[in-house]
């Protein structure tokens, strides 16, 4: 290997382990984007959405929760963006956390049994704002890979 080492075959060859190296964190940030779209799907669901939506959300959030954790510590990533985004008590989890809990509190006892226009929008805006934090990690992680 050492003999036909060209200028052109290390380039190549840097090239790939660098793509090999950078791949898992991809799929991290990718499930940072996919579980920050099913949490506006999740949310919506959940407070407007007919009772056999709920279960089923309820459900696929079970799922994505378990096979987010599964896959993370599997690839066991040794990444500063992603030891950020995922820092327990790091801004993306506590932002996320506190998000969290109140759109919990508003769903379950502010949200009116018929909403009107008013409170759609805010639940609205408050599920696209509880997915932000999960956004700003996916782009931070897939950002830094470049």
């Amino acid at each position: 290997m050492g003999e036909n080492l060209t200028p052109e075959n290390a380039l190549r060859h840097i090239d790939k382990v660098d793509r090999r190296a950078r791949r898992p964190a991809r799929e991290v940030g990718v499930t940072f984007l996919v579980t920050g779209f099913f949490t506006i799907v999740y949310w919506l669901a959940m407070s407007l959405g007919p009772g056999w939506s709920k279960l089923a959300v309820a459900a696929i959030w079970l799922a994505l929760t378990v096979f987010s954790v599964v896959q993370t510590n599997r690839l066991g990533i040794q990444d500063r963006e992603i030891a950020w985004a995922g820092k327990p008590t790091g801004p993306v989890t506590v932002t996320y956390g506190i998000l969290t809990v109140v759109m919990l509190v508003v769903g379950m006892f502010l949200l009116p049994e018929d909403p009107g226009a008013g409170w759609i929008t805010a639940i609205v805006a408050l599920t696209v704002c509880t997915s932000l934090p999960l956004f700003y990690a996916a782009w931070r992680i897939l950002r830094a890979e470049r």
